[in-house]
């Protein structure tokens, strides 16, 4: 009777949790690393503040309620109609622009003595490792190219297409210079979205005039056409006369449905020229930080315990899978 041969038996399952829980130590060590690690960052990076409006497009109903006529309300309505225009998507687009970004360097800061530029320049304080990085990778930028970095990185704007808002957003060192700048963002935003419309609408009112006064000349060449037909063919009764009479006809009718069409543009083009008003309705105005918003050590703390708790477990099972596959050769 053949005996069992016991030399070669089935290795004992081994689990995931059981394995690393048998490198607590390990996890230990890695997490107390990772916490130190977060607060020496988080000591190398100065305090910031954030300010915030929240604004919105009057609406056509509000125009109303407060006491707008029907065509002051109406023409500030249409207005919305030309999208690309007043749609919160621009405004995102807008205040990331160099051109805008350019404009608030300049923007006076009455509480500092100087403008935006210079109060970066001198005052603005960069973290420990950026400063570092710098002069590892010899940055060559220029100090303007810089401070205009700078700003596009404190000025954010966050839309919500669903409710017609945008939230303006500054951060700085100084939280009443975020709220300054907060409030001068809307201000300059306002300015800048004002000018460009009244630049389309005075464009687009010489381009209904000149569309009104074609179609009318149009009309009354057809007009007296017919007019003349008429009173050169009372007596005539043909079907010659009577189709052309017909096809006169006609064209007087498109002829005037196309002057009148044009001449609506006309006032209309003229009504958001004369009634044009640009402001936003402030939901939010501006404040003066009490709290400091970043750097936020939680959230340094947690991402580096995630990091850590990531490594050491890949590490651990690593290990283990490296032990097996040496002892199985």
């Amino acid at each position: 009777m053949a005996l069992h041969d016991d030399t070669h038996q089935t290795a004992p399952r081994w689990s995931v949790w059981r394995e690393c829980s048998l490198h607590w130590r390990s996890y230990a060590v890695t997490s107390a690393v990772a916490i130190v690690a977060a607060l020496i960052i988080c000591a190398g990076i100065p305090k910031c503040y954030t300010s915030q409006v929240k604004i919105s497009d009057e609406h056509f109903e509000t125009d109303l309620l407060i006491g707008l006529n029907n065509m002051a309300a109406w023409a500030k309505g249409a207005i919305n109609e030309h999208k690309g225009l007043r749609m919160p998507q621009v405004y995102y687009r807008l205040i990331g622009s160099p051109s805008f970004i350019e404009e608030m360097s300049q923007v006076r800061l009455e509480n500092k003595g100087t403008d935006y530029y210079h109060y970066l320049a001198n005052d603005h304080k960069s973290s420990l490792w950026e400063r570092i990085w710098r002069g590892i990778s010899r940055d060559t930028l220029s100090e303007r190219d810089r401070i205009h970095a700078i700003i596009h990185e404190n000025i954010r704007s966050k839309v919500s297409s669903k409710y017609g808002t945008v939230v303006l957003q500054v951060t700085d060192q100084d939280p009443v210079v975020a709220a300054l700048l907060a409030d001068s963002v809307r201000a300059h935003l306002e300015k800048h979205l004002a000018d460009y419309a009244r630049v389309r609408y005075t464009r687009d009112l010489k381009t209904a005039i000149s569309k009104m006064e074609d179609s009318r000349r149009r009309f009354e060449a057809a007009r007296d056409e017919y007019t003349r037909f008429r009173d050169s063919h009372q007596d005539l009764t043909s079907a010659v006369a009577e189709s052309m009479e017909d096809h006169l006809m006609n064209e007087y009718d498109n002829t005037f449905s196309a002057y009148s069409r044009d001449r609506e543009q006309y006032f209309r083009a003229k009504a958001f020229v004369d009634k044009f008003s640009l402001k936003f309705a402030v939901l939010k105005n501006a404040s003066v930080a009490q709290e400091p918003s970043g750097p936020v050590t939680f959230g340094y703390v947690s991402a580096f315990l995630f990091l850590a708790f990531v490594a050491t477990t890949w590490w651990c099972l690593g290990r283990r899978t490296y032990h097996e596959h040496k002892a199985a050769s």
